[in-house]
């Protein structure tokens, strides 16, 4: 035997067995943490993307505190105009809902159809229509993408000497100009400008879907006092000063906030910087920013932390969090004195709201934070002990520190007792319970309008609460026309047509009005919402389905809750009956029909009996059945 040709053989087999590795290992090419341009949710979040001959493998984690979770059968990935089917996950086969673990998310990978190892950049689309799970601009190059920003406001020179507007009353408009860097209209970005001035038409947030091609958008409210509003893009919130007869002017870098608000990058050093603002009060809402998560004293866990506590345990809590973030805002060398005295306003009043409202928030904690079997806590507490250390807040006993929104809730003879006594209370009190039907988008009736003469002493109490009933006069005069159009195009379409509830019809004639149209063919009612994502990505779900039960009526219920212009936008993507009530009748049949969220589902057999109801998605293969059921009594 030759030992050393058999050494020279096995060096060999080492040596080729080394180089397969290498050019398997060279075959694949894995970028980690990939940077991204826009996204249209806040629960997948794509952690690293493996390129190889065989799969395009992307390892995901889709964060939701409770309930299922699932990859839409449909999933691909375009990149250069081509697109990439999805092939499947072990951890989340098609058509299947995971449940998410106690942990918050779930991790896996998923794999498509093999992309070129060259690609630079890629979309990852769960639905065509967006109405899934969507990352736009995903980047393989490893580089941060980075936002044309106008050269004047890098360039900005703050009045750190700045003083804070007068709380003396003075009604006007307070107008905001937002301006999105990086925005695309496909990003389905959300955007809510939240201006609380008591007697708001639609109680704040104006909804807004109609930002500009260019990602621009101006609003304007009505506004009697100085107030801390919020703009909210995604789940972003970021306050600042709005002042009667006064602009601020925002400009937001989106791509940035968008990665600052995920897991993956939120701690990064370069993502902290999202925002500019201009007019004013420019340095202190810029100052504002740094300070933000310390002016309330309910943090992210809060509602995990006080389950099943009882109000003196409550109390301490609230407390000790409202000295602990006082002692933070005042130690902050990055902010001057105006903004400090602005956020201890603030805290202040948010932390008096809080003991105010200790039956309510302890009583919703176990929902909140999906807790089962909590004790019920005994309630019953002495107020004058209780409330006590309200009694120190030189905030409720200065009417030039009132930069807030939590005026009104003084209003109560409990409340009063803590606060400076103040006839502006007695006539926020009148005015509240006037607009009241606000909320409703009811204007206010003679009746209403003559009492509100008569019971408000102050001429600009009366005034604001004037001038936003004409607001809601012309915002449901703009609905109406805005309805009459989607009716008409309904008329010219065949796809999806519109069945008219009359806004005073009883909640127990609505359904029977609907369903006795179809008897003889089975019905899959849905209740959904515009606003409601995982009401959409479930009728992204069950499409094949629709198109293989051809024979099965699919009616859509929606609310007023839904814009009127986005509602009639969306419906015109949605096959089947489409149905709009009031927010009444809405809470009326959820009452009825025992259903508390929403999606629900009905299905109803041919003989117009519901024999399923289901809230949440309850899974393809379920509706199958039940329809298939439904469409053979």
């Amino acid at each position: 035997m030759n030992t050393k040709h058999s050494r020279q053989k096995a060096l060999s087999l080492v040596a080729f067995l080394m180089l397969l590795v290498a050019t398997t290992a060279q075959a694949k090419r894995v970028v980690e943490r990939p940077y991204f341009l826009g996204s249209n949710n806040h629960k997948l979040e794509i952690e690293r993307v493996t390129l190889d001959k065989k799969a395009t493998l992307l390892d995901v984690k889709i964060y939701q505190a409770s309930g299922d979770v699932g990859i839409d059968s449909h999933a691909s990935i375009m990149a250069n105009g081509v697109k990439y089917d999805y092939i499947g996950s072990k951890q989340l086969p098609k058509g299947v809902f995971v449940k998410v673990p106690e942990c918050g998310y779930v991790a896996a990978t998923l794999r498509f159809k093999p992309m070129p190892e060259t690609t630079k950049e890629f979309d990852f689309r769960e639905t065509a229509d967006n109405s899934g799970w969507n990352v736009y601009g995903v980047r393989l190059d490893g580089k941060r993408p980075q936002a044309n920003i106008p050269q004047h406001l890098l360039q900005q020179a703050l009045d750190k000497n700045s003083k804070l507007p007068s709380t003396d009353l003075n009604l006007g408009k307070t107008v905001v100009a937002v301006r999105l860097l990086g925005y695309k209209p496909e990003y389905k970005t959300t955007l809510d400008i939240i201006v609380d001035n008591w007697f708001s038409p639609y109680r704040m947030p104006y909804e807004h879907d109609s930002i500009s091609v260019d990602g621009t958008c101006q609003v304007s409210a009505n506004a009697i006092l100085p107030t801390v509003a919020t703009i909210r893009v995604n789940r972003t919130e970021i306050p600042f000063l709005a002042v009667p007869n006064d602009t601020t002017t925002v400009t937001i870098d989106l791509t940035t906030l968008t990665l600052a608000a995920t897991h993956l990058f939120a701690t990064d050093s370069d993502v902290k910087k999202y925002v500019w603002f201009e007019g004013k009060h420019a340095a202190v809402d810029t100052e504002l920013q740094s300070v933000k998560t310390k002016i309330d004293v309910f943090g992210v866990t809060s509602f995990d932390d006080i389950c099943g506590m009882t109000p003196l345990q409550y109390r301490d809590y609230v407390q000790q969090s409202y000295e602990r973030l006082l002692a933070a805002i005042n130690s902050n060398a990055a902010i001057g004195t105006t903004t400090r005295t602005l956020a201890q306003s603030i805290l202040s009043m948010n932390y008096a709201s809080a003991l105010f409202g200790f039956k309510n928030n302890i009583s919703m904690a176990p929902m909140i934070a999906g807790k089962r079997g909590v004790p019920r806590a005994d309630m019953s507490i002495d107020t004058v002990s209780y409330f006590k250390p309200l009694e120190k807040l030189a905030v409720l006993h200065s009417k030039n520190q009132r930069y807030y929104f939590y005026l009104s809730d003084f209003t109560s003879a409990l409340r009063r007792k803590y606060i400076s006594a103040d006839p502006l209370l007695d006539d926020i009190a009148v005015g509240k319970r006037l607009s009241r039907s606000f909320n409703r988008k009811r204007p206010l009736t003679e009746q209403q309008m003559a009492a509100a003469h008569d019971s408000i002493a102050n001429d600009m109490v009366r005034e604001l609460l004037f001038a936003n009933n004409e607001d809601l006069k012309s915002q449901l005069a703009s609905a109406d026309n805005i309805l009459a159009e989607v009716k008409k195009s309904a008329n010219q379409n065949s796809t999806f047509s519109i069945i008219d509830i009359d806004p005073k019809m009883s909640a127990q004639q609505i359904l029977p009005t609907i369903t006795d149209k179809y008897k003889g063919k089975a019905v899959l009612i849905d209740f959904w919402n515009t606003w409601c994502m995982p009401c959409r990505a479930a009728m992204s779900t069950i499409r094949p389905l629709k198109e293989q039960l051809t024979d099965v009526v699919y009616v859509y219920i929606a609310d007023a809750s839904s814009p009127v212009d986005k509602w009639g936008e969306m419906i015109k993507t949605i096959s089947g009956v489409h149905v709009r009530l009031t927010e009444e009748q809405a809470d009326a049949l959820a009452k009825i029909y025992k259903f508390s969220g929403i999606p629900t589902y009905f299905v109803v057999n041919k003989e117009g009996k519901i024999t399923y109801q289901k809230t949440s998605f309850p899974g393809v293969e379920t509706l199958r059945e039940q329809l298939v059921s439904a469409m053979q009594r």
